[in-house]
C-alpha cells in the first residue's frame, strides 16, 4: 500500500473544531436517550402516582 503525501493531494492543512460549522440541520442520534427517558420516567412515576391518590 503506497500513502500519498498531503502535497500530491494539494492538502495545505486539516480543519480543526473553529472551521466546522456548528450545525447541519439534522438531529442527534444518541443511543442513550431511549434508556435515560425509561429510567427518569420509571423513577418518577411512584411520586406522581402518590400525588395524584393524595389529591382530594
Amino acid at each position: 500500500m503506497t500513502l500519498a503525501k498531503p502535497t500530491e493531494l494539494d492538502i495545505t492543512h486539516l480543519p480543526d473544531h473553529t472551521e466546522l460549522p456548528k450545525s447541519d440541520g439534522t438531529f442527534v442520534k444518541n443511543f442513550q436517550e431511549h434508556p435515560q427517558s425509561i429510567l427518569l420516567t420509571d423513577s418518577i412515576n411512584s411520586v406522581l402516582q402518590q400525588l395524584l391518590i393524595c389529591e382530594p
